[in-house]
């Protein structure tokens, strides 16, 4: 079984829930398609200050053209579009335009800790809580006391993501957020020159930000350091971007997996696989803690 393959009603022929695995571009499209968008806008939620970053490598190319003189045709193209377009085109949105996106649906902007206000992060909270304690049981006695807690958790946050559900979630998943992170930032990001540009030798690899990738924490943690370092704000770290890939990865797998379990019809086997995604989701937000991308506070400044 294969996580691109299997569709998302395959509960109907299959004995078990597909096992959603993250490692490149093809793979993210299987696991956050239609009706699983809520798990791909999490994805671009966490992953947002890429987004951000790359709007700043747009206004560096300008504000020192004698460092950018060797990005080639297609690269100074996308830079240029970013620059131009951002906030002023419905396929890239700004910042505050993007905020407007998850703050309704996750209780967070992109520049905040994981732990906002609202139903998302209460929800999640309670079904990863539940998943924690099964997975961390010293005994087996209770065990189905503690499956079910895991079913009674996971119930209401699954009605919650599937009431996301709608043209609002799709357009601004499938459209605007896709369209400035995948057709603008990473490619961007991706450029051997935007890279020589800030000292780092070896580009990201194609899979990323889908896999991940020591150059590409390395070219973060630089842009990172040289947009916030006259504002004396602290940037992300390799450390700091590659927890936050993590979470970003582990939880839309498990935002899926949610989404495909089906209490009525799930053996131990659907609901052991819930458990995993969900615990190992919660550990990913652990290495968050409270850091904030380094970027959504100075970001202001460096506009208009």
């Amino acid at each position: 079984m294969t996580v691109t393959d299997t569709p998302v009603n395959a509960r109907d022929t299959q004995q078990s829930i597909p096992n959603h695995r993250i490692t490149d571009e093809r793979s993210f499209e299987a696991v956050t398609r239609d009706p699983r968008q809520v798990a791909g806008a999490y994805f671009y939620l966490q992953m947002d200050c890429l987004v951000a970053y790359a709007y700043q490598v747009s206004l560096d190319f300008f504000r020192r053209p004698q460092l950018h003189t060797d990005l080639g045709r297609g690269t100074r193209e996308l830079v240029a579009r970013l620059r131009a377009r951002y906030g002023n085109d419905e396929r890239v949105p700004s910042q505050e335009q993007r905020d407007e996106i998850f703050q309704p649906l996750f209780g967070q902007s992109s520049g905040s800790p994981p732990d906002g206000q609202g139903d998302f992060p209460r929800l999640r909270d309670d079904l990863v809580g539940a998943a924690a304690a099964f997975a961390e049981r010293v005994f087996d006695t209770g065990e189905e006391m503690l499956r079910e807690r895991v079913r009674t958790t996971h119930r209401p946050f699954k009605d919650y993501l599937l009431g996301l559900q709608g043209d609002s979630l799709i357009w601004s998943t499938d459209d605007a957020l896709s369209d400035v992170a995948r057709r603008l930032a990473y490619p961007i990001l991706h450029s051997p020159g935007v890279s020589a540009v800030f000292g780092i030798s070896s580009p990201p690899r194609d899979q990323w930000p889908f896999a991940e990738d020591a150059n590409a924490d390395k070219l973060i943690e630089e842009i990172s350091k040289r947009v916030l370092a006259r504002m004396d704000h602290t940037g992300l770290t390799r450390e700091g971007i590659s927890n936050r890939q993590r979470a970003a990865l582990r939880g839309a797998e498990a935002l899926a997996t949610i989404l495909d379990f089906r209490e009525e019809n799930a053996d131990d086997r659907d609901l052991d696989l819930l458990i995993t995604k969900c615990y190992t989701w919660g550990s990913a937000l652990k290495s968050l803690g409270g850091q904030p991308t380094g970027l959504a506070s100075a970001q202001p400044a460096y506009m208009g």
